[in-house]
């Protein structure tokens, strides 16, 4: 019925179930991203190629907030699909700068489609007011656990349509 690896856990057990839904949703995510040929975690530096043409690789490692020998792996993988170019830099032979080909060009576009579209299924059922309820209840539990751990991150108090307060 609900997955065919695992049921979920029972309800009245938040923690266990919002872990389940991640799960799902994170599955679900990783078959988008194969299904436009790229692995999990690429599709943040084929974006960040895209927006930003001619990045180099030490730029790219900085924004994405992923090691330089990640980098290089994925900018290997990408370059080999097809989804990237590297070019010397016009001034300086020594520096490689990134860009991306026709074919990574139309992903994001295609992959926030396909986001959208889960995001759909995902909140199949339920009112529109539902869903605002459902995000405000979620922000509110991330809120919580960031403010415990000290460790809130920008917008974590931020939750807007609380009808308790």
């Amino acid at each position: 019925m609900y997955c065919k690896h695992k049921d979920p856990p029972p309800e009245g057990i938040i923690g266990p179930r919002v872990n389940y839904l991640s799960r799902l949703v994170r599955r679900r995510f990783n078959e988008v991203i194969a299904e436009e040929g790229l692995f999990s975690g690429q599709q943040d530096i084929l974006f960040a190629i895209v927006d930003n043409e001619g990045v180099t690789s030490s730029e790219l490692s900085s924004m994405a907030g992923v090691s330089a020998a990640t980098i290089s792996v994925s900018v290997k993988r990408m370059e080999k699909a097809g989804f990237i170019i590297k070019k010397a830099d016009e001034n300086d032979a020594r520096i490689s700068r990134l860009y991306p080909t026709e074919k990574a060009r139309a992903l994001p576009e295609n992959i926030r489609y396909k986001m959208n579209a889960l995001e759909e299924t995902l909140c199949a059922g339920m009112s529109g007011k539902d869903v605002l309820r459902f995000s405000s209840y979620l922000q509110l539990a991330i809120k919580n656990l960031c403010e415990q751990s000290g460790q809130c991150l920008a917008g974590g108090d931020n939750i807007e349509g609380d009808e308790n307060k």
